[in-house]
């Protein structure tokens, strides 16, 4: 079945020529303005605010798993993509000031706009800075070149994953990692930091993870870890002990950002877990429940 991508940067208020960058921004903006909280002593209100998020948050998905496959948005490089209307308010085809702006090279004899004159020592200026920006590159890499390139893999006694996989798991290298999750925002010790979230090494080879704030492309569980989680039924006490301290909370309901768990009598009788930032949530339980 064919994903309808229009669909869901409708949605998400996106251009075709959207970046990963607007599209988080734009995500986290409609959470906000969608939450029920938001219509509490409105019930209906609340029920349609309920019904947006969801499918904001399933555009979100079905996006950032495109982006996270091809590094880049479904419409990226397509900005005629049928079906889409644009209005041009640039004005420049009725506008005669632009050609009229145009300057001839006495040494060329040609016509040649005005901004193009601008633009060369502007050019010439970005050209320096990127080759300062490669060389800086360069000298990083360098840096962590014997990190990317490992001896066999002495916990799984076998080749590392491919680096196609999307994912990584217990006892991949570093170089798997960097291939699916990208570069570290830090690194410490043999901890790889993105955000909040951590991948923990040892001789070079995954050996534990913990996801916070930035989702982590992990795969299959950590041998004799088995993470404890969140199940209907649990006390406050026990959320609190798993999840860690809400953003907001009252009686009924504790929120982790676009997340949140719903109580009756100190007890968990429900919760919606985001993909901005997913819950320690027993999703297999509640189904059986």
């Amino acid at each position: 079945m064919s994903v309808n991508y229009r669909h869901c940067y409708d949605l998400l208020q996106l251009t075709p020529d959207a970046t990963w960058e607007d599209l988080r921004k734009s995500y986290k903006r409609l959470v906000q303005h969608c939450h029920p909280d938001r219509f509490e002593q409105n019930f209906s209100a609340r029920k349609e605010a309920e019904l947006r998020l969801r499918e904001i948050n399933n555009a979100y998905q079905v996006l950032s798993s495109y982006y996270k496959s091809h590094r880049r948005l479904p419409l990226g490089k397509t900005l005629a993509h049928s079906g889409w209307q644009f209005q041009n308010t640039s004005g420049l085809e009725s506008r005669d000031e632009e050609y009229l702006a145009a300057k001839r090279w006495p040494v060329l004899n040609t016509v040649v706009s005005k901004w193009l004159v601008l633009g060369i020592p502007f050019g010439l200026i970005v050209l320096v800075f990127a080759f300062l920006l490669n060389q800086f590159s360069k000298g990083e890499a360098e840096a962590h070149k014997e990190e990317l390139h490992l001896p066999s893999n002495p916990l799984q006694g076998g080749s590392v994953a491919a680096e196609a996989d999307p994912a990584f798991r217990y006892g991949d290298s570093k170089k798997q990692v960097l291939a699916v999750q990208g570069s570290p925002g830090r690194i410490s010790g043999d901890s790889w930091f993105y955000g909040k979230s951590r991948v923990d090494f040892e001789q070079g080879y995954v050996v534990g993870w913990h996801t916070e704030d930035i989702p982590l492309q992990t795969s299959g569980t950590l041998p004799g870890k088995k993470q404890k989680q969140i199940d209907l039924g649990m006390s406050m006490e026990e959320v609190l002990a798993i999840q860690g301290a809400p953003v907001m909370k009252s009686k009924r309901r504790w929120d982790y950002g676009a997340s949140f768990i719903e109580f009756h009598n100190g007890k968990v009788i429900g919760w919606y877990s985001s993909v901005l930032r997913p819950l320690l949530v027993d999703e297999k339980s509640r189904s059986k429940k």
